[in-house]
């Protein structure tokens, strides 16, 4: 059986041919080969065991972090992968992000869950709607049999956009219940900035004094709750929702989630890679993740910071910083600002087409060579 890091390394070596096809099939490979790579990757059986070193652990909202780094929402959208993501040496782990219904996805222009990579310039691009089985019957599932102390298991949930805004807030609310008494679940994130559905009208503030109102007095276990908001968002935005959001009794903010500024993004891309990045956004439109999200979600988390700082809440807040996270670096810059939590999506995908099973153990090396 084939690796799923060899699989990784002959699409790679394949890309000038593919990228010679009409753009559309060339969509439509990168789709199915995407779907086909995380199915191998989830089930493919590994004896590898990296334990990342002891010096990095941190404990935030009385949770034990082996380090500050973990996936990424969507990676693992029905809770799978929380063994590999152990033995591989993650800090933490989240599933998700799931809606109150089954959903099926996206399909476009005869492809399902459109999604491409651009790997000259470590961006992806997808359009994959939310594909999920359900909070009815993911709050019911066993995430692992094999849970350790250091790698708590969060989830991430999201209001529907196949309902109106009042029942899909009474659904989503019903499923904060049913994962806060999920016996794994160490903590929740609501995503509130999937750009590739339609959201519906209404206000983030008034949904989240919703949840604040309806759940967060409730909790009679350690349950930190965190909010996952846009790349996109302007700093002045940012400092207004997080000013609410401590206001409100929520535990932590996510900056940010993947971009839809197409132009923006088009202008750091490889000159190779930017005719196919234009037709996808055209024909698809979707969230970009990678490498050129990571000034950005730098700057909004400094700038977050320091307004924490000023706003001195009177419980523990943190920050979680995800867009652009690819190196050790990354990690240093963000723990420069304060932001001891960090999560990655494409950055692991394009480490690990070079360091396969290694890509924390590999991403760590730079920690012990600064520690000499």
């Amino acid at each position: 059986m084939l690796s799923p890091h060899w699989s990784s390394r002959l699409y790679h070596a394949s890309l000038p041919l593919l990228t010679q096809l009409p753009l559309a099939w060339q969509i439509k490979l990168a789709s199915w080969g995407r779907s086909h790579f995380m199915h191998q990757l989830i089930n493919y059986p590994t004896d590898y065991n990296y334990t990342p070193p002891a010096q990095l652990a941190q404990e935030l909202w009385g949770l034990k972090f082996r380090t500050g780094l973990a996936n990424s929402a969507g990676m693992f959208k029905n809770g799978e992968g929380y063994d590999l993501v152990t033995r591989l040496g993650a800090g933490s782990y989240i599933g998700g992000t799931s809606t109150a219904n089954p959903r099926l996805g996206n399909l476009k222009h005869g492809i399902k869950l459109p999604f491409i990579s651009l790997p000259k310039s470590k961006v992806a691009i997808n359009f994959l709607g939310l594909p999920n089985l359900g909070d009815d019957y993911l709050t019911k599932q066993t995430i692992t049999n094999n849970k350790i102390s250091d790698c708590p298991i969060g989830w991430s949930v999201m209001r529907s956009p196949d309902y109106n805004e009042q029942e899909g807030l009474q659904n989503l609310l019903q499923s904060i219940h049913a994962y806060y008494q999920h016996p794994q679940i160490d903590f929740l994130e609501i995503n509130e900035s999937c750009p590739n559905i339609a959201h519906g009208s209404g206000n983030i503030i008034s949904r989240l004094e919703y949840i604040a109102k309806n759940f967060l007095p409730h909790r009679k276990r350690n349950f930190p709750v965190i909010v996952k908001l846009s790349n996109d968002l302007t700093i002045s935005i940012a400092i207004e929702l997080v000013t609410n959001l401590v206001k409100l009794g929520y535990d932590g903010i996510n900056l940010g989630n993947t971009s839809t500024d197409y132009a923006g993004i088009c202008a750091q891309l490889s000159p190779s890679e930017k005719t196919l990045f234009n037709y996808f956004s055209q024909n698809f439109g979707g969230g970009v993740s990678g490498a050129p999200l990571k000034n950005k979600s730098l700057n909004l988390c400094a700038e977050v910071a320091n307004h924490l700082v000023h706003l001195a809440p009177n419980h523990e807040f943190h920050i979680i910083r995800s867009g652009g996270i690819d190196s050790y670096v990354d990690l240093q810059q963000s723990l420069a600002h304060g932001v001891k939590l960090n999560q990655w999506y494409t950055g692991f995908f394009n480490n690990y087409h070079i360091d396969g099973e290694q890509v924390y153990t590999q991403l760590f090396k730079s920690f012990k060579q600064n520690s000499l």
